[in-house]
């Protein structure tokens, strides 16, 4: 079900308390970009860093032209440190709700913003046992599928029993902490947090 932001209505709030949150790194083509999959009870959130952080800023006047001019400026440069966001689907944020089956993304299309809900995506894996690597200090298991016209390898670790992962991903024994589709995206766990946690949040920085 797709629908415009504006008939939504809800301004940014807490949805519930995180106990998990993942850092993945991802390269595309050449570019690169940093999400987050901030996971509670019952719904997890996943964005990027960057269009966070330009997002909270650009909604405020005061802030908005330090943002405009940090743009031009890594354009101009072509700095790659700062000139980051640039992923696929790098200005959406995509929940998970687990009791309710359902997953809807937050999605910037030119000028207008979209509300897009559907069932929690179930692709079918094939699961390779003797394929294993570590990641980030977890023990992960090779997965193979074909998923929305692409064909995906991503590893997956038991020792987090969570059928998560980044983007659509999921729906395996343990959270997906690694993603590799050939000549398109490469996605890697950098950090796990358990203390300190910001809590999954709803943002809406467009009305």
């Amino acid at each position: 079900m797709l629908s415009l932001l504006s008939c939504f209505g809800q301004e940014t709030h807490i949805i519930e308390p995180s106990i998990l949150e993942i850092s993945y790194h991802t390269k595309y083509l050449n570019s690169y970009d940093d999400y987050a999959l901030r996971i509670g009870k019952n719904v997890s959130e996943y964005f990027s860093y960057h269009t966070l952080r330009f997002d909270s800023l650009g909604s405020n006047p005061e802030t908005a032209l330090a943002i405009i001019n940090e743009k031009i400026k890594a354009a101009r440069n072509n700095n790659k440190t700062t000139h980051k966001v640039e992923s696929p689907n790098c200005r959406d944020y995509l929940y998970r709700n687990l009791e309710e089956g359902k997953m809807t993304t937050y999605t910037q299309v030119w000028d207008s913003y979209y509300k897009i809900t559907e069932d929690i995506p179930t692709p079918e894996w094939s699961i390779h046992e003797d394929s294993t690597r570590s990641i980030i200090g977890f023990n992960c298991t090779m997965a193979t599928t074909h998923f929305r016209g692409r064909d995906w390898k991503v590893w997956f670790s038991e020792e987090i029993p969570l059928p998560l992962g980044p983007w659509k991903l999921g729906g395996l024994p343990g959270l997906i902490l690694a993603a590799h589709c050939d000549g398109f995206l490469d996605i890697i766990a950098s950090n796990i947090k358990r203390e300190q946690l910001s809590p999954v949040k709803f943002y809406n920085f467009w009305e």
